[in-house]
């Protein structure tokens, strides 16, 4: 799919083709090879395909195509299963448009074109269009951190709190520790190509007359971005920490039950033995003929599983 924004006395609105109206910015949404192809010959350039966004090296996502910039980011978005996934977005920063190459959809797509003309910089530029979409996707990326924190504050609680947790409730746990690491893990590197991105951007900006004055919001993006990694690298390092903690938290669970099951051997050993004693076959065993053999024989066995007791409880181990 297609869709072609021309600017308008509030913003962005979409138009049905390149000849409408002057159109700033052009978003492709999972284009097929014959539309690629269409595309690249009507703009003039080489529009990236989807192998080569997928390429992982730094000169894959950000170069030059004929002196125009094309930069690849991953982003994160949410699929129709409810599932956070992060794929490639190319952004072609041409002279008079904005070209912007997608396969998912993350919401800043939806949203920006109604708040553009709302922005401190307008929409009156192509580069104002793309760092406003690029100040969206921060925003967008800032939200779900700040989500995250609260549910790994959240987990945190449950781990750590006053009611403790059965084995189903641990697995469960652990679980989660998983998904919320693997959601940071993603943001943050999502945060790291679109750093690149900034730093790759400005000298581009710095050539273009009259965008010189957006400089100074790429660099406010460029520390915003920091922070929000800086923010994301906190949460890793706290649900590794939870996780250690959850682990360990197993392993005294497990240690307190072995502990029942030493303490019961170690308590009826000696009962055992007496019993073993006098459960041989010999002919001469003087108890064996004594009115009071039996009861001895109990009181004994009783006697010998208390004082092990006894002692680990004196000495703290109970």
């Amino acid at each position: 799919m297609i869709t072609y924004y021309a600017k308008h006395e509030t913003g962005l609105h979409q138009v049905p083709d390149l000849g409408d109206a002057p159109v700033l910015w052009i978003d492709m949404l999972s284009p097929d090879p014959q539309e690629l192809a269409q595309m690249s010959g009507r703009l003039g350039i080489a529009l990236p395909s989807r192998e080569d966004q997928d390429e992982i090296e730094q000169s894959s996502r950000l170069y030059l195509e004929e002196g125009v910039p094309v930069m690849t980011a991953l982003l994160p978005a949410r699929n129709d299963a409810g599932e956070t996934i992060v794929g490639p977005v190319s952004f072609v920063l041409m002279a008079d448009r904005l070209v912007t190459l997608r396969h998912h959809a993350p919401r800043p797509f939806t949203t920006y074109p109604d708040k553009a003309g709302k922005s401190s910089h307008g929409c009156a530029t192509v580069e104002a269009v793309l760092i406003g979409l690029i100040e969206e996707i921060i925003d967008r990326l800032a939200d779900i951190i700040e989500q995250a924190g609260r549910d790994i504050d959240a987990l945190s609680k449950r781990i750590f709190g006053d009611k403790p947790l059965n084995t189903a409730a641990y697995r469960t746990a652990l679980r989660d520790i998983g998904q919320a690491d693997g959601r940071v893990m993603q943001i943050r590197e999502s945060l790291m190509t679109l750093e690149r991105l900034l730093g790759f951007v400005v000298p581009v900006i710095d050539t273009r007359r009259g965008a010189k004055p957006l400089r100074g919001a790429l660099k406010s993006q460029y520390r915003d971005v920091r922070t929000i990694t800086e923010q994301a690298g906190y949460l890793q390092q706290k649900t590794a920490f939870m996780l250690d903690a959850a682990l360990g938290l197993i392993t005294i669970e497990q240690n307190a039950i072995i502990k029942i099951f030493s303490v019961a051997a170690v308590a009826f050993l000696p009962p055992t033995l007496v019993a073993s004693i006098y459960g041989m076959n010999f002919e001469v065993m003087p108890e064996l003929s004594w009115p009071f053999g039996y009861p001895m024989a109990l009181g004994l066995m009783a006697l010998s599983a208390l004082v092990p007791l006894w002692i680990f409880r004196r000495r703290g181990w109970l």
